[in-house]
């Protein structure tokens, strides 16, 4: 309850964000502190925008 709180607070969908998690579980593993609610969004921009050549 108190993730789906979290989420609520920081105006994320609960279950897309959940969702997120377990289609990144590897990333997650590496950089837990990266999939916070608060800031997975901008992690997943980051993964999802191609690195300048």
């Amino acid at each position: 309850m108190s993730l789906i709180h979290t989420c609520e607070l920081n105006r994320v969908n609960p279950f897309d964000y959940l969702t997120e998690l377990l289609r990144h579980a590897e990333e997650l593993k590496r950089q837990p502190s990266e999939w916070m609610p608060w800031n997975y969004r901008a992690t997943l921009a980051r993964l999802t925008t191609p690195a300048a050549a």
